[in-house]
């Protein structure tokens, strides 16, 4: 039976105006939402312009 494996993960927050503030590479697939959760929080504390959007993109082999 086919699967669909996490295999890796970006994270990427923006501002208010829908710029990058920034990005993450190689985030583990399987990260908790709280845990996303508390990154952005920090990051939003150090960029001190308010609050972001953030979005992991979370990439799938198929395993066959």
């Amino acid at each position: 039976m086919a699967e669909l494996v996490a295999a890796s993960a970006n994270l990427r927050l923006t501002n208010e105006d829908r710029k990058s503030v920034f990005s993450v590479s190689n985030v583990s697939p399987t990260v908790s939402a709280d845990t996303a959760a508390g990154f952005v929080n920090a990051v939003e504390k150090l960029y001190n312009n308010g609050q972001c959007s953030a979005r992991v993109s979370i990439v799938l082999n198929l395993k066959r």
